[in-house]
């Protein structure tokens, strides 16, 4: 009797810790063909255990893949640890990601404690803005790839780990690396799958799905009865072009509904708050002319005549990188870094 309340427990334990990620692959909206490519290759990934670095900007859905891949997983009955690592103070972090002993310093609990690694082993960590680590700090989150242990702080004793991880950022690792920011020994182990989600501005159709999510989830947290968004409205949503991707979509559409009176169940144009004023200050930042036209950049004139000519030598090679890297008189891992950079996919 007392082995099969043990088993029970155990059972309702596992559980508990599944609902602690909160999303699935069902939850992911997207039609676009990159945002389609993005999903592949999350589910690919979500039945290994190498490890996952997502990239894309801030407000593109990273955690929500996070979520979906553990969701997905053989660990998908253990626990997923989310890490902000852009949220703790340096000072702190190497104490939450690894725990301490005691005496380790002052105020240090009787005991020591276990770090976020420790909690996760089975079970999958996700280290969120992981390009805004410290450089001694990605040391040690490298020794943890490497060797699957941490070292808890102020002990020389070192602990194993089983935690499959998965990395997020909307820094530009390479620039970083070169800049002297981000180990590139680090780089390499993080980005065994890349997986690249696009922002919200390459793939507006997805904006009438999104929205109607969205409204569905305020009318839950709100107490609301809104059944769509009028075809003017969304017109307004798909001229704009999402600077903040979908988080900013979900801001938009909570303001709309709660200016909205209860006895309204369409979202109008007029329920909308100013969009415009945002679009003028992006413009702003690209420098105009006294004719009053934009001018681009140098640096983006020439990235995008490089990636035209890019796609026009993959065009030629039907696709086969190898060829396209030769016609273009760049090795393979250049072009594949240059296709990385400019969101190509083929």
């Amino acid at each position: 009797e007392i082995k099969k309340l043990t088993e029970e427990l155990d059972q309702a334990k596992k559980l508990i810790r599944k609902l602690e990620a909160k999303y699935t692959f069902d939850d992911i909206i997207g039609t676009s063909g990159e945002m389609q490519m993005a999903i592949e290759q999350a589910k690919v990934a979500a039945q290994t255990p190498a490890t996952v670095l997502l990239r894309g900007e801030s407000g593109t859905g990273k955690e929500m893949f996070a979520h979906a891949i553990h969701s997905d997983s053989v660990r998908r009955y253990n626990q997923f640890v989310r890490v902000n690592c852009a949220a703790i103070s340096e000072t702190l972090l190497e104490s939450e990601l690894f725990g301490y002993v005691e005496g380790a310093f002052t105020g240090a609990v009787r005991g020591g404690k276990k770090g976020l690694f420790e909690e996760a082993s089975g079970g999958t960590i996700f280290l969120d803005e992981i390009g805004e680590l410290s450089v001694s700090t990605q040391a040690k989150i490298l020794r943890v790839l490497q060797e699957k242990e941490i070292l808890r702080v102020g002990s020389s004793k070192p602990v194993s780990v089983d935690v499959r991880v998965i990395a997020a950022t909307h820094v530009d690792l390479e620039q970083a690396i070169r800049n002297g920011r981000f180990r590139e020994d680090l780089y390499y182990r993080l980005n065994v799958l890349p997986i690249v989600i696009p922002p919200l501005r390459t793939r507006k159709q997805d904006l009438p799905a999104l929205c109607m999510r969205l409204i569905h989830k305020f009318n839950q947290e709100y107490g609301r009865n809104v059944e769509r968004i009028s075809e003017s409205a969304l017109a307004r949503l798909m001229q704009y072009d999402w600077p903040g991707n979908v988080r900013e979509l979900e801001n938009v559409l909570g303001r709309a509904i709660i200016n909205m009176q209860f006895t309204e169940t369409v979202i109008e144009a007029e329920h909308l708050p100013e969009l415009q004023q945002h679009r003028q200050q992006q413009e702003s930042k690209k420098g105009w002319t006294d004719q009053g036209e934009t001018v681009q950049t140098l640096d983006a004139v020439l990235s995008e005549v490089e990636r035209n000519h890019i796609l026009k030598a993959l065009h030629a090679a039907s696709g086969n990188k190898t060829k396209a890297s030769q016609m273009l008189g760049v090795s393979v891992r250049h072009l594949y870094n240059k296709l990385e950079k400019f969101n190509i996919k083929v």
